[in-house]
């Protein structure tokens, strides 16, 4: 506003004066307002920026290169590779009984060269066990006789069970399964069946004993389902999937030896339920997301690791949510090094809780102060985090609940790496497929077990008729 406008608006009387106050209060409440938000909002987006496996659920693998350099480097203890004095050495257990035995004695003594003739084994023999893949492909050929009866109409034999109406047999079909299981792609199952095995399978082949495969896994997919349901524990966790492009969601329930993978449309409560059950039973282990807060907190174990990365991520903002933030973060890092002291007995509850318990009051009120914080996101954050409070150390009263829901994650790193490679799936049979195998897999490992024996076996009871085997092994 120029001097000569000051002077007209003066010259006019005291009410054009107070009005043009007025205005020009007005306005700077308006760019008052405007600069607040703005730096809202210019704070949101650094903080995005800014996210990294650190203090968020980013894999490290999508961290930017700036935030790798910040990584903390591991420094050396000053010790050579490898075993250490003291050190129990690993060694491969000999085979009870080797399909070849064969013997080999000594022609001279090894100290005077006196060739020696009788061969009196002298103590124990030295076992040396060399192991080898014999890969043989057997083909049976099935001939079908035809018959003409005395009536004049000719008869074909039929194929008795057991005998595939395809041109591959269980172990084949097992094989295919269990490399598609591993993340080979089809034409690249194909290609490695011919390399290993000689034999050509094409990969609309492949697919059709993928099909088959699935069809026959349902019942062992349901007894998962059932001992996930009725564990006393299980874990949960999700990430996204591809179907025809469109985003679907894959979810994993794990329990002591199983884990249960389920593709839904959305990531929600009702998929959550559909995971887990309406009422679930024992406690869930799960990060903070909103879809599992059906489950009553007596019964739910927050991933302490997720709430660290939340914390460290407060602590990274500027003014008192950011101190509040690292006060927290410190509490809850101190918490983690009594559960991992060395020689920790996790079975024993009351100590732990007594040993936490003084982290655990620190942390409740500063979740207190947080809650009377000036800044709106602070007072949100540390109040959900207040209300359920109790899921927070439900490790510390209930037997065999982590602190933690690795398990999960690392059930789901391997669809994760799936994902990446095959790009999801096209159609509904494809998610029963990829939840099932996935499903197979893991549950196998869990359990010590070769997926490709108990897929071929599943398969060869399915063809002659017989109950499938149970996946499951007895405890």
């Amino acid at each position: 506003m120029r001097r000569e406008d000051i002077d007209l608006v003066y010259a006019s009387g005291r009410d054009a004066v107070v009005a043009l106050i007025a205005a020009q209060a007005a306005r700077i409440d308006e760019l008052a307002l405007l600069n607040a938000q703005l730096a809202a909002r210019v704070e949101e987006l650094e903080r995005q920026a800014g996210r990294s496996s650190r203090n968020s659920s980013m894999a490290p693998s999508k961290d930017s290169p700036e935030a790798r350099k910040g990584r903390l480097k591991k420094t050396g203890s000053g010790r050579r590779q490898g075993g250490q004095p003291g050190h129990r050495g690993q060694h491969r257990e000999l085979v009870a009984d080797p399909d070849r035995l064969v013997e080999h004695w000594p022609s001279v003594c090894g100290a005077c060269a006196t060739p020696i003739a009788d061969r009196v084994c002298d103590g124990e023999p030295v076992r040396h066990q060399v192991s080898e893949i014999v890969v043989r492909t057997e083909v049976t050929e099935h001939r079908r006789m035809r018959v003409r009866c005395t009536c004049g109409k000719c008869t074909l034999a039929e194929l008795p069970a057991g005998v595939p109406a395809g041109a591959f047999g269980p172990a084949v079909q097992g094989a295919a399964a269990t490399l598609t299981a591993a993340r080979v792609s089809r034409r690249e199952t194909a290609r490695l069946i011919g390399d290993l095995c000689g034999l050509k399978v094409s990969a609309a082949s492949v697919e059709a004993l993928l099909k088959q495969t699935s069809d026959t896994l349902e019942d062992p997919y349901i007894e998962v389902l059932a001992a996930v349901d009725a564990s006393a524990v299980k874990g949960a966790d999700e990430t996204s999937w591809q179907q025809a492009g469109q985003t679907r969601w894959l979810s994993v329930a794990t329990a002591d030896r199983a884990a249960l993978f389920q593709i839904a449309d959305r990531r929600d409560r009702d998929g959550a339920k559909a995971l887990l059950g309406e009422d679930p039973q024992g406690v869930i282990v799960s990060d903070r997301y909103a879809v599992y807060l059906f489950i009553d907190d007596a019964q739910r174990q927050m991933c302490l690791a997720h709430v660290l990365r939340d914390f460290i991520a407060l602590g990274e903002r500027q003014g008192a949510p950011g101190r509040l933030g690292r006060k927290l973060g410190r509490e809850l890092s101190a918490a983690f090094e009594v559960l991992n002291a060395p020689g920790r007995d996790l079975a024993d509850l009351a100590a732990l809780r007594h040993d936490i318990q003084a982290h655990r009051d620190h942390v409740q009120d500063l979740l207190g102060q947080g809650t009377r914080s000036r800044d709106a996101k602070t007072r949100r954050f540390c109040s959900g985090l207040l209300e359920h409070e109790p899921a927070l150390w439900t490790f510390t009263r209930v037997p065999g609940v982590p602190a933690t829901n690795n398990a999960s994650e690392r059930a789901l790193r391997h669809a994760v790496q799936w994902r990446k490679t095959s790009y999801g799936t096209q159609t509904d049979h494809g998610d029963r497929l990829v939840e099932r195998l996935l499903t197979m897999r893991e549950t196998c490992r869990l359990q010590g077990r070769r997926l490709h024996d108990y897929l071929t076996a599943t398969i060869t009871a399915d063809l002659h008729g017989q109950p499938i085997p149970a996946l499951l092994l007895p405890t």
